[in-house]
């Protein structure tokens, strides 16, 4: 299974990097990790998504993710997002694989000046 999800992931990243009029899509890798004042450095997940703006404002994205727990093993799973933003408003929805589906749901504003 991982080793199929690589290889997809790199057959379709060769495709969208061959591609220069396909503007429109991207990658975006990501890190996030968890940090206490008390506990320090927690677990972490290293995302590599490949995405797709369109022209109405929304996107896609998915890929790999390393996730890093505390203690334990590192587990490899499929996350990805979809969003859409309109003015200053957005809203996206995000998926993570594992023991069960994860679901989260995010909105907010951007406000330049």
């Amino acid at each position: 299974m991982f080793k199929t999800l690589l290889v997809s992931g790199a057959v379709v990243s060769a495709a969208v990097l061959a591609s220069p009029a396909q503007a429109d899509w991207y990658v975006n890798p990501e890190l996030n990790v968890g940090v206490g004042l008390d506990s320090g450095v927690g677990s972490g997940i290293l995302e590599g998504h490949i995405g797709y703006d369109f022209d109405n404002g929304a996107y896609i994205q998915a890929g790999p993710a390393a996730i890093f727990p505390d203690s334990g093993e590192k587990e490899i799973e499929l996350t990805g997002k979809a969003g859409i933003s309109g003015g200053p408003l957005y809203g996206e929805v995000s998926f993570g694989t594992g023991d069960e589906l994860g679901l989260g749901f995010k909105t907010g504003a951007k406000f330049s000046f």
